[in-house]
């Protein structure tokens, strides 16, 4: 590729999120630029089920059970008050035992 065309590309697919201090140049990796045309239906049905994940969604079929562990670093994510508080009584239990460790 020219150099013109690697600049193109640079200031195409460079990708900046100034609120926490990240870029990522793509530009470089190889694909085609319909690429994310063509990726646009798996991406939306990947937000979809991720989304519906965070609601509660059965994750485990066989198990019968959600995935949440990111709501235990913040409990008003899950998807119900009750969870909400039974996380947030383990949570303060835990703590309360490791402080008590800390403290002798």
């Amino acid at each position: 590729m020219s150099e013109q065309t690697l600049w193109k590309r640079y200031t195409q697919y460079l990708c900046s999120a100034p609120e926490i201090g990240l870029s990522l140049d793509i530009s470089r990796m190889k694909f085609s630029d319909a690429f994310f045309e063509e990726m646009r239906p798996a991406i939306g049905k990947a937000l979809q089920e991720m989304a519906a994940l965070e609601k509660g969604a059965i994750a485990n079929p066989d198990e019968g059970r959600m995935v949440g562990h990111y709501w235990l670093r913040n409990p008003s994510l899950a998807p119900s008050a009750a969870m909400r508080l039974e996380i947030e009584s383990a949570v303060n239990q835990v703590s309360a035992f490791a402080e008590a460790i800390h403290s002798g």
